[in-house]
């Protein structure tokens, strides 16, 4: 059989375990860093394994997010052979075991071992454009979610700040909307109808202006009756203005 070395994955650091064949461990478990001085390390214990045995070492790891990133792109860089276990399938197989062990060798030997019995498979890799492309992705739903859950922040203030407002506007999240609320929450309401105009443009008329202007002062002569909180108020003209500049 021919060399084997599992790799338990972590952040910042791996442990590394050698094997010249099935259960047959060479050295004790290693732990390497995430840095050059690391990875040159696991490059000199596959180099002495191979020259050991006289066969090239595979590296066996489990997909780790994106910790094991750089332990891969050295390998690729180097010329080792490697295979990527989903952790789904791992977890699995490690269950099966009648004596559980969790200890970072233990990891290391686990995967090794699922190597040696025939459970672990050629991953599929990607050209390097689709991994950039999944990296915007993902940023892009993650700021895609925070501007989402901003929106829904500012409502449920606005609910309380000011309940009437909604009502203003079809679209509460529109340019023009959260412009003239910004007026309204910092009290500049002497020329409410020329904000809306100005952001308007000429997608409406004059007389539709007119009439937002007549129904918001109505609704502002409500609301400046009623008791409010300056907390929320000065939080919720800061959520307008998070919005306003992903619009």
């Amino acid at each position: 059989m021919e060399p084997v070395v599992g790799v338990d994955v972590a952040k910042g650091c791996s442990v590394v375990q050698a094997f010249l064949k099935r259960n047959e461990p060479w050295r004790r478990a290693t732990s390497i860093l995430h840095e050059t001085n690391g990875y040159e390390l696991l490059g000199e214990i596959l180099t002495e394994l191979q020259t050991q045995t006289a066969h090239s070492p595979v590296v066996v790891m489990e997909a780790t997010g994106h910790y094991h990133r750089g332990l891969v792109a050295y390998l690729e860089r180097s010329g080792w052979n490697y295979f990527i276990v989903n952790p789904l399938q791992a977890k699995r197989a490690k269950n099966t075991q009648l004596r559980k062990v969790k200890t970072d060798a233990a990891d290391a030997w686990h995967l090794a071992e699922m190597y040696y019995r025939g459970d672990v498979h050629p991953h599929r890799t990607w050209e390097e454009g689709y991994t950039e492309l999944q990296h915007v992705t993902r940023q892009h739903e993650f700021v895609t979610g925070m501007f989402v859950q901003a929106k829904l922040n500012m409502r449920a203030l606005l609910d309380q700040v000011f309940p009437g407002y909604e009502k203003v506007f079809h679209n509460l999240f529109s340019v023009t909307s959260l412009r003239v609320l910004a007026s309204c929450l910092e009290g500049q309401v002497e020329d409410l109808q020329g904000v809306i105009q100005k952001n308007v443009g000429t997608s409406h008329s004059k007389k539709w202006a007119e009439a937002k202007t007549e129904y918001l002062r109505e609704v502002l002569s409500y609301w400046k009756e009623q008791p409010k909180s300056r907390a929320q108020t000065s939080v919720l003209r800061s959520m307008v203005d998070l919005v306003l500049q992903n619009n």
